[in-house]
């Protein structure tokens, strides 16, 4: 009822206040002839409401629907209360899903603040309900958003965040899990076996977080550990390997998915033990790119986050 009155308001309502609000509503505005519609109403986006929180996987908005979940956004669902009222086909579903993933996603890896994305949506709904509940004039009022709290990312700043933030951490292990499976879709052909997973995979770091011991630096060299770091001087070769080292593993470029088990049996080894063992067991065709890497280091972090940013950037286009 809260998300439902939001909608019609375009105004964020208090639950505390919900009733009061609701009666005033009726009063003010008397948006239905009798009780009977109003009933109706209530039913047919109570059904709606439920397409939103425990989406089928044959609902058109079954993909936006769980990546909200995925990511724990719920300031949407005014708007999509809106839109499923509408009466909108298919083919502005899924545009309509495209981009509420792509804004959301991409603020996502940039690491942008999501404390205004009530204000955002809510604002949507409103001017929406005014000019039409479509695809084009979502997309254009996102584009004017600027602003670190509301804009959409371009793919300068996408590709930034992508190939040089940490995303481990910043994004939890679901949201990387739904980010890592959707990439893998864009490795596979016509030709190739679909994969479920039985149970969700988890996420695995290629050079390990714990590398000092396996992996040594490019000049041959043993990384320094934090302890270490925090003495030593950044102008030092090798506490600036070490570094640049520890903050590339925490990129997407080093990171991808494997089921539980084989996770742990991945543990710290050398990338000569690793590679085999992971091209052994994962099936996954995001992985098998791996095999052509004879080793494992920056640069080949770097390649393989550009790599994968060109596959992003049509997956959450702008």
């Amino acid at each position: 009822m809260q998300h439902f009155l939001a909608s019609r308001q375009g105004q964020d309502i208090p639950i505390k206040h919900l009733y009061v609000e609701y009666r005033h509503w009726l009063e003010r505005e008397k948006p239905f002839p009798d009780v009977t519609t109003e009933l109706a109403t209530l039913a047919r986006q109570g059904d709606d409401f439920r397409h939103i929180v425990s989406p089928e996987p044959s609902d058109i908005t079954w993909r936006i629907c769980t990546f909200l979940e995925t990511f724990d956004i719920r300031t949407v669902y005014p708007l999509l209360l809106a839109m499923m009222d509408a009466g909108l086909d298919d083919k502005e579903w899924i545009e309509i899903s495209s981009i509420l993933e792509s804004y959301l996603l991409r603020r996502a890896v940039c690491n942008l603040t999501t404390k205004n994305y009530n204000r955002v949506f809510l604002s949507l709904t409103r001017n929406l309900k005014k000019e039409g509940f479509g695809a084009a004039h979502l997309k254009h009022h996102l584009l004017t958003q600027t602003g670190d709290s509301t804009v959409w990312p371009d793919d300068v700043a996408f590709r930034e965040a992508w190939l040089h933030r940490s995303q481990y951490g910043v994004l939890n292990n679901p949201k990387l899990v739904h980010l890592f499976t959707a990439l893998n879709q864009k490795f596979m052909s016509s030709k190739s076996e679909k994969i479920v997973f039985e149970k969700q995979p988890s996420v695995e770091h290629i050079m390990p977080q714990e590398w000092i011991a396996n992996w040594p630096l490019p000049d041959g060299s043993k990384g320094m550990s934090f302890v270490e770091l925090i003495s030593a001087p950044e102008s030092d070769p090798r506490s600036k390997a070490s570094r640049i080292r520890s903050s590339a593993t925490q990129t997407l470029g080093n990171l991808t998915i494997l089921t539980s088990e084989l996770n742990a049996a991945q543990s710290n080894l050398a990338w000569a033990k690793k590679r085999p063992e992971m091209m052994k067991h994962s099936l996954l065709p995001i992985n098998q790119t791996l095999l052509e890497r004879d080793t494992w280091d920056e640069t080949s972090i770097l390649e393989r986050g550009t790599n994968l940013f060109q596959k992003a950037i049509t997956l959450w286009p702008r």
